[in-house]
């Protein structure tokens, strides 16, 4: 199968890798950039992270609680402008007060939303559309990042801490939702991580450890130490607090129970970043 330029360049914004090293990625891997890319990462040629063939959508994330829980929501438009038009901040706040309002049941309220959105775009002039939403329940905490506005921004984060006795954690907690929104982490444990993540992970790596001509015991110790330091990067309670890189956010938790005289635990997160 030939390879287009376009593939390549695809290749190239995804990977951070060398035009010559891309083509012949593509060329070894008919063509199929996920593995071409999957090619380059197992000769570390590739950065670790894939980046997005597509251009970030605009728009904005919007957070709102109330005495039952907070929603965060995602709405997307056209062109950055329109994500900073007042009537564009009002749409999606009312938007956002319907998932709100309904706890998340998109199916009670999807017609008024579109209804909603189907007059914002009558004024506004931009195609609009509602990308994604969630609900915690409960006392929670957030943190929005860029901010275009009120609870309006680029990034936001919901998290809810679980404690045996009524403390107040309000810094602890907007520390935590300011340390997802800067590292992004997958999931919150090692066993909430997807299994396929571990698994093209450890392959990955292997394919690079072969490369050292090591004994296969020795690969294997070295494996688990790259994989230990692939979740310090991934899972949350694993990472290094970013205000404190001294503590992992599970150290962080322990010390604040300590302090507070009651066992502190995170029981769920939602990160949202616009174009994601």
């Amino acid at each position: 199968m030939s390879v287009t330029a376009k593939q390549v360049q695809d290749l190239r914004k995804m990977s951070g890798a060398g035009m010559m090293d891309c083509k012949e990625a593509l060329a070894e891997n008919n063509a199929d950039i996920d593995l071409a890319f999957q090619w380059l990462r197992e000769r570390g040629i590739a950065k670790a992270q894939k980046k997005s063939t597509r251009d970030a959508n605009e728009g904005l994330i919007s957070i709102m609680s109330n005495e039952n829980g907070t929603a965060i929501v995602e709405v997307n438009s056209e062109t950055d402008f329109v994500s900073r038009n007042n009537d564009f901040h009002s749409l999606v706040k009312n938007i956002t007060k319907l998932i709100l309002e309904s706890k998340n049941d998109y199916n009670s309220v999807k017609d008024e939303i579109s209804s909603t959105i189907n007059d914002a775009i009558g004024v506004i002039g931009e195609n609009i559309v509602f990308k994604r939403s969630n609900y915690i329940e409960g006392n929670s905490y957030s943190y929005v990042h860029n901010s275009l506005g009120e609870n309006l921004g680029k990034i936001g984060v919901i998290l809810t801490l679980e404690t045996e006795s009524d403390i107040d954690l309000k810094d602890v907690g907007k520390n935590i939702c300011m340390h997802i929104a800067a590292s992004s982490p997958k999931s919150l444990d090692k066993n909430s991580l997807d299994n396929d993540i571990i698994e093209n992970e450890k392959n990955i790596i292997k394919e690079q450890l072969k490369e050292s001509g090591k004994p296969d015991d020795i690969i294997e110790k070295m494996l688990d130490g790259k994989m230990n330091k692939f979740f310090e990067e991934v899972v949350l309670l694993n990472q290094k607090y970013v205000i404190d890189p001294s503590l992992t956010i599970s150290n962080l938790l322990d010390n604040v129970g300590n302090e507070k005289g009651t066992k502190v635990n995170i029981s769920s997160f939602t990160r949202y970043e616009l174009g994601q």
